[in-house]
């Protein structure tokens, strides 16, 4: 009988074994990284969506007539403010979904006054703008901190604040 050496071969077997396991680790960690990435990238076009459709819904709801709820009611769904707000519900963070929220129901408020008879230029009416204008900025400063940008402050675009009361007309106009 002639004696085998087995010690090349079952180096050889464990050294293989070691390159397949270190590619497929390899592999698995590219797979992840694609993935969370294209997470990012669809969370940030939800959100820009979201936020084009709200501003979209918002002009339309400025030249709806008062008390026409249909109307209202039509704007925000003709400029796919509900279905921006789904998409945001199911695929944004608890953060973005939390700001999105708010300044969703804003404008919802603001459909609600028109819907009740309220003009946008009524006090109300303009009082719920200002409201839905501090509620977006505050969304799009979310959005820049969740995809890692540092969130400006108003002073940065010579504002003095969110809600753009200083820079309004009407607000600046005795009543």
């Amino acid at each position: 009988m002639s004696a085998v050496d087995w010690m090349p071969l079952l180096s050889t077997g464990a050294g293989a074994l070691i390159a397949l396991s270190g590619s497929f680790l390899v592999d698995l960690r590219r797979e992840r990284d694609t993935r969370a990435r294209d997470r990012d990238l669809d969370r940030w076009r939800t959100c820009v969506d979201f936020a084009l459709a709200l501003d979209a819904a918002h002009t339309a709801l400025r030249s709806v007539p008062a008390g026409d709820r249909q109307a209202a009611s039509v704007a925000m769904t003709e400029a796919g403010a509900y279905q921006a707000r789904e998409r945001l519900l199911m695929s944004g963070t608890p953060d973005l979904v939390v700001a999105g929220e708010v300044v969703f129901h804003r404008l919802v408020a603001m459909r609600k006054l028109i819907g009740a008879g309220s003009d946008v230029r009524s006090p109300a009416g303009h009082e719920s703008y200002h409201e839905f204008a501090e509620a977006l900025w505050t969304f799009r400063m979310a959005v820049r901190q969740r995809f890692g940008h540092r969130a400006l402050q108003p002073g940065t675009l010579k504002r003095r604040d969110w809600s753009e009361r200083h820079e309004c007309a009407y607000c600046a106009t005795p009543g």
